[in-house]
């Protein structure tokens, strides 16, 4: 045998060697990984199971070890969102003690998010308010989630066969939604024509892995406009949640009113996945008044 002939079957037989010890290709499998699948449920905040609706629009599915190193990531479009489709995750010989999920929905470009392709721990990912002249843009209808899982492994006592590990990853809406209302607001300001917006404050910008807020406080400025009976309307928009949110109406770039709280001295406190509505009525006098109302639901007031 020449030495090529040696060098081919050295390199044959390390292959084969190696292929047994990282693959479960063996005798005693007792210490081979159990596979496992996943899927993706979406909740609204009663915890309804709602994924069917194709409310959720993609999924980007991230899955990391105990050392919080990426293992993999996928993407799911929304026909497999809403027909719950299974991911099937199975690990070479060791394989990982722990697979931790992270599941993101609805993200799109209103959103400034970690690029998938530099993500290799944990630590990496982010999602973050798109900010642009000052102000946040209002966010997408952003879902999230996160799964830890302990691998089994065939000769765990529990574990009487190699049979595949199902689990799902439930993702709940991290937004809340806003509209603003006033009535009478050109009257109050001297039937003066001219530019009025709505800014309110503030939230912080950023989501990080474990779904806690931190980052700087932003404010939006939403998109307003004067309907055809006068009320100067914000429609619903979505934002991260605070504590409470203060509202200002400028004209022409100059702070004309200020509000944090409604008539019964209750804050502007926005809830994840409901909508608050805000009606700020400058006739004979000022009073405001806050509802809180289902996901983009509009309160109607009647007394308009």
């Amino acid at each position: 045998m020449n030495n090529k002939s040696k060098f081919s079957l050295t390199l044959l037989i390390a292959l084969l060697i190696t292929g047994l010890l990282s693959s479960c290709f063996k005798e005693d499998l007792s210490d081979c990984p159990v596979p496992i699948r996943v899927s993706v449920r979406a909740l609204d905040v009663e915890q309804n199971d709602i994924t069917a609706t194709g409310q959720v629009k993609n999924v980007i599915l991230f899955a990391f070890n105990e050392n919080q190193d990426l293992v993999d990531v996928f993407q799911l479009s929304v026909d497999e969102v809403k027909n719950k489709k299974m991911i099937d995750i199975e690990m070479d010989y060791p394989g990982h003690e722990a697979i931790t999920f992270i599941a993101w929905g609805n993200v799109d470009n209103s959103l400034d998010v970690s690029d998938i392709s530099s993500v290799k721990k944990l630590i990496d990912l982010y999602v973050r308010l798109v900010v642009k002249d000052g102000y946040a843009q209002p966010a997408s209808d952003f879902f999230r989630g996160n799964l830890s899982v302990f691998v089994e492994r065939v000769g765990d006592p529990q574990t009487a066969t190699r049979s595949t590990k199902e689990h799902v990853v439930d993702i709940n809406r991290m937004t809340a939604g806003v509209t603003i209302n006033t009535v009478s607001l050109k009257e109050y300001n001297d039937n003066k024509e001219g530019n009025y917006t709505y800014v309110l404050r503030s939230s912080s910008e950023t989501y990080y892995p474990e779904g806690n807020q931190t980052g700087e406080a932003v404010a939006y400025a939403p998109n307003a406009s004067f309907t055809s009976n006068g009320i100067f309307s914000a429609p619903i928009f979505y934002t991260f949640p605070t504590e409470y949110y203060t509202v200002e109406i400028y004209y022409d770039g100059r702070l004309i009113y200020t509000a944090d709280k409604d008539a019964d001295g209750n804050q502007f406190v926005p809830q994840v996945g409901r909508t608050l509505n805000i009606l700020i009525d400058f006739r004979a006098g000022t009073s405001i008044k806050t509802v809180i109302t289902p996901w983009n639901v509009v309160y109607q007031y009647v007394e308009l």
